[in-house]
């Protein structure tokens, strides 16, 4: 399976557990939703570094991006806007989607970059000085 199968694995899990949680629920505020998909950032990229070691960084964060989207989907969009009429409500869902995934894409970079400063993730511009073979000027 590929690093996406594997990740999508993790997310539906994922996905089931919060569609749990909130089965009860008629509406979730935003800064609720916001919360959930903060974890959800955690947890997808946690995934995409243990997995994709292959990967670069761009692409890894555009496979976060797909499966952070397709999550607010599966979770969100299925949520009744109270007082809003439903010709409308997809109109809404659409543009509240939009500017969190925006928020979401910063979040990723400053999650990363947190997670490299404390040593959860490596930094890949570091460079292990016992396999570093270039001339050095003391080599001359």
């Amino acid at each position: 399976m590929s690093v996406k199968e594997l990740v999508q694995v993790k997310v539906d899990l994922l996905v089931n557990q919060v569609k749990l949680s909130l089965k009860d629920l008629k509406a979730v505020a935003i800064s609720e939703a916001w919360k959930i998909l903060q974890l959800a950032v955690i947890e997808i990229i946690q995934e995409i570094e243990e997995l994709g070691s292959d990967l670069k960084g761009k692409d890894k964060k555009a496979l976060a991006m797909e499966l952070l989207s397709k999550f607010y989907d599966s979770v969100f969009m299925i949520i009744d806007i109270p007082f809003v009429p439903n010709l409308i409500e997809p109109i809404i869902h659409r543009h509240v989607k939009s500017l969190l995934m925006i928020l979401l894409g910063s979040t990723i970079d400053a999650m990363v970059t947190a997670f490299r400063q404390i040593g959860i993730f490596e930094d890949p511009t570091l460079i292990d000085p016992s396999v570093d073979n270039s001339p050095k000027v003391s080599d001359k």
